[in-house]
């Protein structure tokens, strides 16, 4: 039986940058993919800030584009933002997992794909982990002094399954990857495109991403998938179609990849952070943000937060986890609840012209104040939000009734 230090479930982000920390300080890690490669589930990230490169030593061949603009669009209004530099990267999210694949496997530790987890058993000090292959019979085992569950909103290993909690706050998403002439590409190059209101996708947002040349990330996504809490056409595909058919206004589009996800954030982040040696990292903790479910920046913190303890761990520094459930509480903490506050509000709201006076709020920030807001959560740009927001929808019932 071949035995490791850790044994890492999930080859995201987070399981990615924790399985290279720890194979860095001389672990024998396994990390364990369920997908046959990393082309299987090329999600985007969405947009991430400069300063990811720097603080997760990334080199830039993991980036898909970097932007300088950011663009919100509602139902009947668009204000763009603009800077002279780049302020924000769009990933390469089939680049950045394979780059951190590649730094565990060059620290002599394992990766396997095409391997599902499919139970754990306590054995004295040490877990013994079975592994099984898609459409095989054959379960092998594997012995490790550390667990960890970095399966995303699975959360298959620690929790057994996605949350349950009433108030869970659930999204889901299908993006394309699209070539498109070069002049179309070139008018959506350099810039983060959001969009909001009804006409886009109610309970949700739509988003236009450049990539590399010529190709584009277009998506749409939903809040609260099984509620309608705000009338909508049920098909995703109606409101992506809208989406290419207003905004790339040719017909030379083609489709290269489709893929889909659900994400869960459990409110208050009311997760399963450990038990004994098993503990779990990113989306399986809930390390995405509410409001713009933007994770892959988070997803990584919580791998170098997670290796940090798990070296002390194997070190006999530690004997439990509950530092490291402290530690990602103040990664997050209130700035977490807000966004979830705001979520519940933006997402919901059924009326598009006040979706349409949340766009005029935000036309009063300047770029930084934007990205304080939409990458930083900053408090002071989230209450500015909410009294911009409250000031106009006064100031337009006097206009009604005056």
């Amino acid at each position: 039986m071949q035995k490791y230090d850790a044994i890492i479930v999930g080859a995201g982000p987070a399981g990615g940058v924790c399985a290279r920390e720890l194979s860095a300080a001389g672990r024998k890690v396994l990390l364990v993919e369920k997908a046959k490669d990393f082309f299987a589930n090329d999600f985007s990230s969405g947009g991430s800030t400069l300063e990811t490169l720097k603080t997760f030593d990334l080199p830039k061949t993991v980036v898909g584009a970097f932007c300088r603009q950011v663009k919100i669009s509602a139902s009947d209004a668009s204000h763009l933002w603009r800077s002279p530099d780049p302020i924000a990267i769009v990933f390469d999210f089939r680049k950045l997992r394979t780059f951190l694949a590649d730094a565990v496997m060059k620290n002599g530790s394992d990766l396997f794909f095409s391997r599902s987890y499919q139970d754990h058993e306590t054995r004295g000090d040490v877990l013994r982990v079975s592994l099984k292959k898609p459409g095989s019979r054959i379960i092998k085992r594997f012995e490790t002094k550390v667990l960890i569950d970095a399966t995303g909103s699975e959360r298959k290993v620690l929790s057994g399954g996605a949350p349950r909690h009433r108030d869970a706050i659930v999204g889901t998403g299908i993006e394309f990857l699209v070539e498109v002439p070069e002049d179309v590409y070139q008018s959506h190059a350099h810039c983060l495109s959001f969009f909001i209101g009804q006409k886009w996708m109610p309970q949700g947002y739509a988003w236009i991403f450049p990539m590399e040349a010529n190709r584009l990330k277009v998506g749409v996504g939903r809040n609260y998938p099984n509620e309608q809490v705000v009338p909508h056409q049920r098909s995703f595909r109606f409101y992506l179609d809208r989406l290419m058919d207003t905004c790339l206004q040719t017909d030379d589009i083609t489709i290269l990849d489709q893929h889909g996800k659900t994400l869960s954030y459990t409110s208050h982040q009311r997760d399963h952070y450990f038990n004994d040696n098993v503990i779990a990292i990113g989306d399986a903790v809930s390390t995405v943000n509410p409001l713009t479910f933007e994770g892959i920046r988070h997803a990584m913190m919580s791998g170098r937060v997670a290796a940090l303890q798990v070296n002390d761990f194997l070190d006999n520094k530690i004997v439990h986890f509950q530092a490291y459930k402290a530690a990602m509480r103040r990664l997050s903490g209130f700035k977490w609840i807000v966004s979830e506050q705001l979520t519940k509000k933006i997402y919901r709201e059924a009326d598009d012209q006040k979706v349409s006076l949340m766009l005029s709020a935000l036309k009063c920030f300047s770029m930084e104040a934007l990205l304080d807001l939409v990458f930083y959560y900053r408090l002071k740009s989230a209450f500015r939000f909410i009294a911009t927001y409250t000031a106009l929808r006064v100031q337009n019932s006097f206009k009604r009734f005056g």
